[in-house]
């Protein structure tokens, strides 16, 4: 199991670094804002969230994705398969770790003729189920397909 902390950090890149880990958002920007007060720090810090693990046997988790590009003019791409199996505390796209998530986005790269269907989650039968209804869905309802993005 995972649960949130909350850190300080400094610097970037090969400057990074953690500087102290506080048990909840408020008290870390409270101390992020003395800190920051304080004329004879070098460098500003900044609150971020940090994964805090307790279980030692803790498991990678697999996620499913599932894109396709779908167009005004009734056309449709093959749709795409993609597995990555991560950590919980390092994902890539920490969103994407649920039982399913759908995302509609009309992006620039489709100028305003189409958009991308992503459906993401670990529940693998939900996604192609979902992945599913939401293709049909899209290809038969024009408002649906015209909106610049949502998320489900």
């Amino acid at each position: 199991m995972t649960d949130k902390m909350w850190a300080l950090s400094s610097g970037s890149y090969s400057d990074y670094r953690v500087l102290c880990v506080c048990p909840s958002k408020k008290v870390a920007k409270q101390l992020a804002a003395r800190y920051n007060a304080d004329n004879r720090s070098y460098d500003e810090v900044y609150v971020e969230q940090i994964a805090f693990v307790s279980d030692p046997d803790i498991q990678r988790i697999e996620i499913m994705s599932m894109f396709q590009e779908i167009w005004d003019n009734g056309e449709i791409s093959e749709p795409r398969q993609q597995y990555r199996v991560e950590w919980p505390f390092d994902l890539l796209y920490p969103e994407a770790a649920v039982p399913v998530s759908v995302r509609w986005v009309r992006a620039p790269i489709h100028h305003n003729k189409g958009g991308r269907l992503e459906v993401h989650g670990t529940d693998h039968e939900r996604v192609r189920k979902t992945f599913s209804e939401m293709s049909a869905a899209l290809r038969t309802d024009d408002a649906l397909r015209a909106k610049g993005e949502f998320r489900r």
